[in-house]
Formats: structure tokens, sequence, C-alpha cells
């Protein structure tokens, strides 16, 4: 009895993380002016779902037929809260997407060879009459190899860069910043073997980037970027980085103007077996940092603006049910873990 009482627990516990855990997706919701929220699903297609701010709940409908996931799509709103985006159709055009109500407008604005290259993580950002678009092209018989691209548009301006050569272990996003409306982007890129982390930054005049200047230096592994800009200049930055196979939630504090680098703080936040997906997010003054473990999420805060940290705590108010990872776009785009069902504007952790 004791032995099937040990089984029927051990059942238990396993059936709760089947069905009130985790679940390894990521999502976009999209936070118009007037609250109500566009809703993507992105797994087999792409679903659009309206919930307006009275929390109803429109009929959805399939933008894009396919397997896509979040390293496919890009999507932001511009000045007249109107959305418009990026996507790679996999086969071989890059589409930009401009979303109003229920109908999607969409144009060819590159064409790749897609037999032999591979397009990951688009992006695209409209700032006045320029139009800047980042990805990774990957040539498949270097597949460890990727060019990080961009491309710059002003009327009748058009000027292709390369910013980096990434060598890679795993190919992690990278992160766009703006300072005077100067994109500055931040990405790991292997250095004697281990990802480091890396900033440049783009000249309005010359339409250059600058030389990369590398942040880390720690010989460790990384992955998961998220990046925070705050109202004095700093940024703020979390990743998971490995340490003797545990990925440990590493903070970093830094300054950068003129090309020259500061760091003022570096932190370790969490030093159990696997930190996921760690996201880092303001509301008010206080910045937040959260992330998963196991089938858990975790989160702690700072009020000083990342000098010092709380002790990790669960939510278990979102740990106690499926929740899923979204990008989640309104004043600013961060990453943030909510409900995988029911979702609302109250649902979500910042609104």
């Amino acid at each position: 009895y004791k032995f099937a009482y040990f089984n029927i627990n051990i059942s238990i516990k396993i059936f709760r993380r089947i069905v009130m855990s985790f679940i390894d997706k990521t999502n976009i919701v999209i936070k118009k002016n007037n609250n109500d929220l566009y809703y993507f699903d992105i797994d087999k297609d792409i679903v659009l779902t309206k919930i307006n701010n009275k929390n109803d709940i429109l009929l959805p409908k399939i933008l894009f037929t396919g397997d896509y996931s979040f390293v496919d799509i890009w999507l932001d709103t511009n000045e007249k809260d109107n959305i418009y985006g990026i996507i790679n159709d996999k086969k071989g055009k890059i589409l930009n997407l401009n979303i109003e109500e229920d109908n999607i407008d969409k144009h060819t604005m590159i064409k790749y060879d897609y037999k032999n290259f591979i397009v990951k993580f688009p992006y695209t950002k409209h700032i006045s009459n320029i139009k800047h678009t980042i990805y990774y092209s990957i040539n498949k018989s270097i597949p460890l190899l990727a060019n990080l691209i961009h491309i710059y548009e002003d009327d009748n301006i058009y000027v292709k860069n390369t910013i980096d050569f990434i060598d890679y272990n795993i190919l992690s996003n990278f992160v766009i910043a703006y300072s005077n409306n100067r994109p500055i982007i931040f990405y790991f890129k292997l250095v004697d073997k281990f990802e480091e982390l890396f900033v440049s930054t783009f000249d309005l005049n010359s339409r250059s980037w600058s030389k990369p200047i590398q942040i880390t230096k720690s010989n460790k592994n990384k992955i998961y970027l998220s990046v925070l800009q705050d109202e004095n200049s700093n940024y703020h930055i979390v990743f998971s980085e490995n340490h003797d196979n545990k990925y440990y939630c590493k903070y970093v504090n830094i300054s950068l103007e003129n090309n020259f680098l500061k760091i003022n703080q570096e932190s370790i936040i969490s030093k159990d077996v696997m930190c996921l997906f760690p996201s880092i997010i303001k509301e008010n003054s206080t910045i937040y940092i959260q992330w998963v473990e196991y089938f858990d999420l975790y989160i702690c805060k700072s009020c000083d603006y990342g000098m010092n940290w709380s002790k990790p705590i669960m939510d278990k108010n979102i740990s106690n049910q499926p929740f899923i990872r979204y990008q989640y776009i309104s004043d600013n785009i961060t990453s943030i873990f909510a409900p995988k069902n029911n979702l609302s504007l109250n649902s979500l952790p910042i609104k």
C-alpha cells in the first residue's frame, strides 16, 4: 500500500507538470493605445486573434499557413499605432507586413537563395522616413557561421552592411536599442570557443556600424539575451551563462557613450541548474528579471537600477497554470511570461 501510495503521489506530480507548467513556445501580443490586444499564435500557422478592451474575443483569422516560430517573424507599431513587421516565408522571400484591423498587406522586400541560405531573426524598425532591417543570414554549407546583416532605407537611399560575422555554438537572438534614433545592437559571438557579448552602434551620417566592442570576457558559453535601456541611458542586460554545465542567470549593467563602454555592475542572479529565457522588464522605477527554472517561473527585482537585487522567488500565480513566453509590444518591446489560456490585459504582468 505504501508503494502504491508513493506511485500515486509521483503520478500526481508528473500530471501537474504536464498540465500546469511552462510550455516552450513564444507568441506575440501587441497592446494598442486603446488597450485592445492583438494576439498572434505562432505554430503550424500564424493566427491572429483580437481581444478588445472589454475582453471580447473576436473570431481568429489565419494570416499565414506553414510551420513558423518566433525566429521567423517580427512585429511592431508605428507612431499612428498601426501594426507593421517582417516575416521570412522560408521559401526565398522576406516580406514587409502592414496589418490594419483584419486586413494584411504584404510585399516582397528581399529575395534570397533558400536552397543554400537560411534567414533567422528578421527585425525591422521604422523611424520617421528611415527603415532599419536586420537579420542573420547563414550559408547551409557553413552552418555555424552567420552574417549579421543590416539594411538602411531612407527615401531613395538603400545601404546594405554586414555588421559582423558571427561564429556560434547555439544561435541566439540579438537585441536592438536606440539612442537619438541611432540603432545599437547587442549580440553574442564566439571568442576562443565561448560566446561573449558584443555591442555596435550605427552612425546615421556615414551609414555604417562602429567596430564591435566586447562587453564580457568570462570564457563561458552564453544564451538567451535580453536588454533594457533606462531613462539614464544605461543598459540592463541579462542572459544565461554556463558554469560547470549549470546555466546561471547573469546580469550586467553598462553605460555606452561615444563608443566608450563602462561596466557599472555585474551580478549572478541565480545559480540553479538551468535558467531559461531570462527577461528584463521595467515598471515605474522598479526593474524585474524573470526566467524559467524547470517548469516554474522565478522573479526578482531591483529598486536601485540594478545595483542590488532581491532574492529570487517563484511566481506561484503563473507557475500553477500552463504559461508561455510572449514577445510583448506596447510602449516598449520586451519578453514576458503569462498564461497560455484566457489571455487578457489583466493577465499580463505589465500593463
